[in-house]
């Protein structure tokens, strides 16, 4: 299971609104240098495995974002229901806004000389018969965006075209939102100042006490621990097996997901908090500096959901099952945000530190963050090798090469091979020829991703490093010109070090002061928990 959470899981989807892309390539294309500078070593400490190394998700403004206005992400041909005739697509918004224009140009300067009759008989045929012949199925989608009249044209263009006239409210006063809405923008990422923690949140500016620091939606998931435990069976080899072959022995290993979920100790559910960079605050115990409380917005019904069964809760939507993360004292900018998990976590912690070096398996192969590092480090460019140099890193049974391997299909070039066959070469280019510049470089290159082999390599430090490639997916030709940046190594599936069978999961505590009786399904805690 993945999830993402700040503006990514508050953003809206609407086909006609489009202002914002997820940039999924962030979290590949990524450094770990403040990582891997700061002490961390994988290979040894305790904290291998416990935190999600994926991140830097981000997003992107395709179009200009005025303040006050609602974020928009396309959600996807399904989900906004592109084939539906009664219901407007991006293409009917786009197309509906082109043709506005151009009547609204046509009743401006003819209106007046026709007559008001004649020009609502024009309208009423442009609106009617024209839509019919020119969107065909689609005229009745089209149709429901134009006014009654075209006196109401100018309107529209005025509130920024056919979608923002249909959703007016989407747009609020910035007085409005700053007594009505909650700040996403208080948190800023940095490694921690724990040992061991990984990546932390810090304040962006000053805080006082009492201020919210961030919003917390809770995202309920019913089936609690279950739902993040995996099976599997192996062979006296290794190998993964049915569960019913002679000598399959069972494994049980626990999701990542775990470490980031709220949990009380008598219910079955578990909570994963989407807040703004609320996952990367850690545990401060005693020296904690923020705590949770639930919403005091008068627009999050959060008492009406704190009366509902457990197994109701994952019906409820984020805006109903909200918490706050308050400052339980003044907080300086810059100053780590620490929460206190509870004391079942610092148990559960400590006996995992202690135990380290004696269940601690010595690691000997690196993980693609490590590699990374290695070859794209912000300090100091290491070249991928040419095969006549070989490396070590390229046997790494847990990682793989990745390139971006989009190349230009009308540039070939044919390289004569030593037994008098030919080979196809292109040039690499860094978006699909004739797409939209903004729309697919940046959200097309985690498409066309894929392994990788390489062939050649020229340049140096200075002009850049530029390499010949076979790509997987077709091996029967090269790409050439492929740049340092479009190469990267990648963890195997269930291979990267969150996979270790000794690395920590537990989940954060939900504080019992706050937690609904009524969700406490489980009054004997684990022991039930273990039965159900």
């Amino acid at each position: 299971i993945s999830v993402v959470g700040g503006p990514c899981f508050s953003s809206a989807g609407h086909v006609g609104m489009i202002n914002a892309i997820i940039y999924q390539p962030a979290t590949l294309i990524k450094t770990d240098t403040d990582l891997l500078s700061s002490g961390y070593d994988e290979t040894t400490s305790p904290g291998r495995g416990a935190f999600t190394l994926h991140h830097n998700l981000t997003l992107i403004a395709v179009d200009k974002i005025t303040a006050g206005s609602e974020i928009f992400l396309d959600f996807g041909a399904e989900y906004s229901g592109y084939e539906d005739v009664i219901k407007p697509n991006i293409d009917d918004y786009r197309k509906m806004d082109e043709a506005i224009e151009k009547m609204l140009e046509f009743f401006n300067k003819h209106a007046e000389n026709i007559g008001e009759k004649a020009a609502d008989e024009v309208y009423q045929f442009m609106k009617n018969d024209v839509l019919d012949l020119t969107a065909e199925a689609r005229a009745p989608a089209a149709r429901s965006l134009l006014p009654s009249t075209y006196h109401g044209l100018q309107e529209i263009m005025d509130k920024g075209g056919s979608a923002l006239n249909t959703y007016p409210s989407v747009v609020k006063d910035v007085d409005w939102l700053k007594n009505n809405a909650y700040c996403q923008d208080n948190l800023v990422v940095g490694v921690s100042k724990i040992e061991h923690a990984g990546r932390g949140a810090f304040t962006k500016r000053d805080m006082k006490k009492g201020e919210v620091v961030a919003p917390v939606p809770l995202v309920a998931l019913n089936y609690g621990r279950k739902a993040l435990t995996m099976e599997e069976y192996l062979n006296e080899d290794g190998e993964e097996v049915a569960a019913d072959e002679h000598g399959a022995t069972k494994y049980v290993k626990t999701q990542q997901l775990l470490n980031y979920m709220l949990e009380h100790p008598q219910s079955s559910a578990l909570f994963f908090p989407a807040g703004p960079l609320v996952p990367y605050i850690n545990h401060g115990g005693k020296e904690a500096n923020v705590k949770m409380i639930w919403s005091t917005k008068s627009w999050s019904r959060v008492k009406n959901t704190q009366n509902l069964e457990v197994g109701l809760l994952s019906g409820v939507g984020s805006i109903d099952m909200m918490l706050e993360l308050v400052a339980t004292r003044p907080i300086k900018k810059g100053e780590e945000v620490l929460l206190d998990y509870g004391e079942s976590w610092a148990e559960a912690w400590k006996r995992h530190t202690d135990e380290w070096k004696t269940k601690m398996k010595k690691v000997t192969l690196e993980s693609a963050v490590v590699l990374n590092e290695k070859y794209h480090s912000t300090e100091k460019t290491a070249p991928f090798p040419s095969p006549s140099e070989g490396d070590s890193d390229f046997g790494n049974e847990n990682v793989a090469l990745q390139c971006l391997v989009l190349y230009d299909e009308d540039k070939v070039e044919r390289r004569r091979n030593e037994d008098g066959t030919r080979t196809k070469v292109y040039p690499w280019i860094p978006r699909p020829a004739n797409a939209n510049r903004l729309k697919h470089d940046d959200a097309i290159r985690s498409i066309n991703r894929g392994g990788c082999q390489i062939v050649e390599r020229s340049g140096d430090e200075t002009s850049g490093y530029r390499y010949v490639v076979q790509a997987e997916i077709n091996p029967d030709i090269l790409v050439k010109n492929v740049p340092h940046s479009a190469i990267r190594f990648v963890d195997l599936p269930y291979r990267s070090p969150h996979h270790d069978e000794t690395a920590f999961r537990h989940p954060i505590g939900f504080p019992d002061s706050i937690f609904p009786a009524v969700w406490k399904d489980l009054p004997g805690g684990h022991k039930d928990r273990d039965e159900l």
